[in-house]
């Protein structure tokens, strides 16, 4: 139950993402007319996809898979 628990709180992240808000419109006869909203956020991966993706952690990510098929 414990490794459940500690692979789920690894696997889970809080958000750290940058959003940004832009909106435009037309403004005709002081009504807006033609309203375009845009909300984009960008998201870091979670660590666990970090630590298989990236390249500063593939000597690591390659010695834990070693290490978990010699122990199986």
């Amino acid at each position: 139950m414990i490794r459940i628990i500690i692979i789920l709180f690894l696997l889970t992240s809080p958000v750290l993402a940058e959003c940004k808000y832009y909106a435009e419109a037309d403004v005709v006869n002081d009504t807006l007319v033609n309203k375009k909203e845009t909300y984009t956020c960008e998201e870091p991966d979670n660590i666990f996809v970090q630590f298989i993706t990236h390249e500063k952690y593939h000597q690591a990510f390659t010695m834990v898979v070693i290490t978990l098929l010699e122990n199986l």
